[in-house]
């Protein structure tokens, strides 16, 4: 059976997931940590946080991380 959406809408399904803050793992507790990035590296977060209208840094991160999870088949979004 093919897939329903192509790359794009997935990607668009998974932001909006993370603007409504629909996408989180219950019963886990939060981790403040430290996190050295070059200039770059934060422009290209910022970019993907632009690009999929996400408030801030951390959504933008977020999204990064589990849109790399879904890609590697580690999560199904």
């Amino acid at each position: 059976m093919g897939a329903i959406y192509d790359t794009e809408q997935e990607k668009y399904l998974l932001a909006e997931k993370i603007r409504n803050e629909k996408l989180r793992i219950q019963n886990e507790d939060k981790v403040h940590k430290t996190l050295t990035f070059t200039i770059s590296e934060f422009s290209l977060i910022e970019q993907v946080r632009a690009k999929h209208h996400l408030k801030d840094l951390t959504q933008g991160m977020l999204f990064c991380i589990w849109n790399t999870a879904i890609e590697e088949g580690i999560e199904t979004g």
